[in-house]
């Protein structure tokens, strides 16, 4: 074959997609023709294409050997290295590209990339914004620089690049399936519902889009349609083990029954402590313990919350530092701001995870006057140099944080009086939210925290936040902190603070709504004693029971478990805990 002739083989195979026949060919072309560039260039990019990236890298270096100006090879080498999290070398050919090609849009790209691998979302946005400037109809680039927007936390900016996208190409199906999430988080939930299917309808066989359609669904409580869409996901891919664990966590005992053998079966080939083998696990402690096989689902939740720690171990050291850096900051009482912003007054719902947060914003939200927005993140990134570092809370530095922590809420109905924020993990932030909004409700949520603990244990949460939660002994580590931490709260805030016991919401709905309504400064309607009224979005593993009429189930059910929680409960200070340990 001729050298044009093996270069549109290779060519039309890659074009298609068909990276395995692209790799025979690029190889065959190789051999063929030694010196010739293009050849190596592609079977790198048809290697990085079927997943294999290490093994690209020294066919996009044996391109750049033969034509060291071939800046498409080192523009895809700088990609695959970028796959394989090497922001630092990526960088380096990206800069020698930018400097032989000042106005390559593609090494731009790549320069956003590579400094958002290194963790600077404020340079990636910097680089995005300046290739925007020379052309704004870029989609990639529009999608690249949300992802930033979404790293420093700001939903407001990271949806209006979304939406900048859609408007260049209204089927861009990445721009739809990402877009979903911010309208959901800004509880804009018909037009999240809408975008998810949208991205579906245009891109079928798109996984991640089925994948964020089914979680919308899930929110939405329309469970149907979202286990319709888990067994969609298992026809595309019936490897994929997260849609394995979604789909148990959706199924009746039945249909859980029928997927048992198929969770066995996967968890043969799922390397040790691998998040796969998490996935699987915790769909099996699922099945079984829906099953009433105690005695299967102990092991099968432990495997999965072993695996889950190894791939992200709780920092002792650094969580004491955080916890003790916080409690230095407000030594003595509190002296909040002068005024109260203008605008409808936040109600933090906080406590530890599954402590009945979501249950209590639902009582709350169900007033004609508030507006339940769920688990807000846009205070912990604004305030996480104060967490973090040893930066004072100045006048001026509330004054930056009021203001942007308004910028970024979401629309809300005229005559909105109050708006509820109950991201549990917000009891660390006390401090900083009254100093901030002087009319601002505390209303912290008290369990017994072994049924908390065994929830935790039980549960399987998104994100990188909650390391402790995988641990026993790490979880206990925690809840001390979390005690610690609100008993000196309650020294510095007098009086601001509201201590709902779980237990007691539960037992007596109507009495204890009355109180949290009075509390909250709202006059008490039928509704908030009716949470299963609710019909919005849920954003958080209650989304099932809250759903439900108030019940006593959990309270307690600890018990059944108590061998398996004795590191936990063992762990826990009995300074702190002194009625759990009595």
């Amino acid at each position: 074959m001729t050298l044009q002739n093996d270069l549109q083989a290779a060519l039309g195979f890659l074009n298609q997609g068909k990276f395995k026949q692209a790799l025979k060919q690029a190889k065959a072309g190789t051999k063929r023709h030694k010196t010739h560039p293009d050849f190596p260039n592609i079977a790198g990019i048809s290697l990085s294409g079927l997943g294999k990236h290490r093994d690209a890298v020294p066919y996009f270096k044996k391109a750049l050997a033969l034509a060291p100006g071939f800046h498409d090879a080192r523009k895809n080498l700088a990609q695959t290295l970028l796959f394989l999290q090497q922001g630092e070398t990526a960088m380096k050919l990206v800069e020698r590209v930018l400097k032989d090609q000042p106005g390559d849009q593609a090494a731009f790209y790549l320069k956003a990339q590579a400094q958002l691998v290194l963790n600077d979302a404020e340079a990636a946005i910097e680089t995005a914004t300046a290739a925007l400037a020379r052309d704004p109809r870029q989609p990639r680039l529009l999608r690249l620089r949300a992802t930033a927007w979404s790293t420093l936390g700001d939903e407001m900016a990271m949806l209006e690049d979304y939406q900048a996208a859609l408007k260049v190409d209204p089927n861009d199906a990445d721009a739809l399936q990402n877009i979903s999430l911010p309208l959901a988080r800004l509880m804009r939930q018909e037009e999240a519902t809408a975008a998810a299917h949208k991205a579906v309808a245009v891109a079928p066989q798109n996984i991640e889009a089925r994948r964020r359609l089914a979680s919308q669904l899930i929110s939405n409580g329309e469970t149907e349609a979202a286990r319709e869409q888990c067994l969609a996901l298992m026809e595309l891919d019936p490897k994929d083990t997260q849609v394995l664990e979604m789909l148990a966590r959706l199924n009746s005992r039945e249909q859980n029954a029928e997927l048992l053998p198929v969770a066995q079966k996967a968890l043969k080939t799922a390397p040790s402590r691998s998040l796969d083998r998490a996935n699987i696990s915790f769909a099996l402690a699922r099945i079984t313990d829906q099953a009433g096989d105690k005695e299967a689902f102990a092991p099968h939740n432990d495997e999965a919350n072993a695996c889950m720690a190894a791939q992200t171990p709780y920092d002792y050291e650094e969580s004491e530092r955080q916890f003790s850096r916080i409690m230095a900051a407000f030594p003595r009482e509190i002296t909040p701001a002068d005024a109260q912003p203008d605008g409808p007054r936040p109600i933090y719902v906080v406590g530890m995870p599954r402590s009945g947060t979501t249950l209590t914003e639902t009582v709350i939200g169900l007033h004609p006057d508030v507006f339940p927005l769920g688990e807000r993140g846009v205070p912990a990134f604004l305030l996480h140099p104060y967490l973090d570092k040893d930066q004072d809370f100045t006048p001026e530095a509330a004054r930056q944080f009021i203001s942007e922590d308004i910028r970024r809420l979401p629309e809300m109905p005229a005559g909105t009086a109050a708006y509820v924020d109950k991201m549990p993990d917000n009891y660390r932030l006390l401090g900083h939210l009254l100093t901030a909004y002087p009319e601002a409700r505390f209303v912290h949520l008290c369990r017994d925290p072994r049924d908390v603990a065994m929830s935790i244990w039980r549960g399987y949460f998104s994100g990188s936040s909650l390391t402790y939660a995988y641990d026993l002994k790490a979880m206990a580590h925690r809840f001390n902190l979390y005690g610690r931490l609100m008993q000196h709260w309650r020294q510095v805030m007098p009086g601001r603070i509201y201590d709902l016991r779980y237990e007691d919401l539960v037992a007596d709905i109507d009495g204890e709504s009355r109180k949290l309504a009075a509390f909250c400064g709202l006059d008490w309607v039928e509704d908030m004693a009716h949470p299963e009224r609710h019909e919005g979005q849920v954003l958080t593993l209650s989304n099932t029971q809250v759903r439900q009429t108030v019940h006593t189930r959990s309270v307690g059910k600890w018990a059944q478990y108590a061998d398996v929680l004795a590191p936990f409960i063992d762990g826990l200070d009995p300074k702190i805990w002194p009625e759990i340990k009595a």
